[in-house]
């Protein structure tokens, strides 16, 4: 990965969106590990965040771009968005997938052999799942991925809609907190996290904000 991120025109600042999907199925599954699940699907309570989320990004958007882990709780959640806040164009992104936790997926419960949870405790950055991914290898995939859309559209306003995991994996490319802290961000379905880039420096204006969907 680079040291910093890729510099675009510096004359151009681009505003960048990033949200998470809307409540999942999955998402109620408390007791074991889900991960990547393409077969989870929106819930109604999802699909409303989402459109709440758009009506809140309605003419914000306008003339941009929304670019989309191609998993469908994400595309959908992408289509109830731009529908409320009038984007056309939706870009879909297979280096969004979420985390692969693998072999662990609808089997490990969360509740971890003491071993197991000492490892990922002692490098939860880069702990690889059984046969699936680490923290580490999402931001190797996404983080060059975000940079193409990134750099192809300067000037622009981007929304990404992504998982948890891919949202926190592209927090810690644009901020660079210690990466330790990686699992320390809360991440909630359909928030709203806002930057500018501005001369090549990633600039936080909000993170997980949710004040639109407790208004309704």
């Amino acid at each position: 990965m680079n040291p910093r991120p890729l510099i675009t025109d510096r004359f151009m600042d681009t505003r960048i969106y990033l949200t998470r999907h809307g409540l999942s199925e999955h998402n109620l599954i408390m007791d074991v590990f889900m991960g990547r699940s393409p077969e989870s699907r929106l819930l109604e309570e999802g699909r409303e965040q989402a459109r709440s989320l758009g009506a809140r990004l309605r003419g914000k958007v306008k003339g941009g771009r929304i670019v989309h882990s191609s998993l469908p709780r994400t595309t959908e959640t992408a289509q109830l968005i731009a529908m409320e806040a009038g984007v056309e164009e939706l870009i879909p992104e297979d280096a969004f997938w979420e985390l692969s936790k693998g072999d662990w997926e609808g089997r490990m419960p969360r509740k971890l052999p003491a071993d197991v949870q000492c490892d990922l405790d002692a490098d939860p950055f880069g702990y690889r799942y059984p046969g699936g991914e680490s923290y580490q290898d999402v931001a190797r995939r996404a983080a060059p991925a975000f940079e193409k859309w990134v750099g192809k559209y300067p000037g622009t306003t981007l929304l990404f809609v992504l998982h948890g995991d891919v949202f926190r994996a592209l927090l810690y490319h644009m901020v660079r907190f210690p990466p330790e802290k990686i699992g320390d961000f809360q991440v909630d379905p359909c928030s709203l996290t806002e930057f500018l880039l501005v001369e090549g420096v990633y600039r936080m204006v909000r993170c997980n904000d949710v004040s639109h969907l407790d208004s309704r």
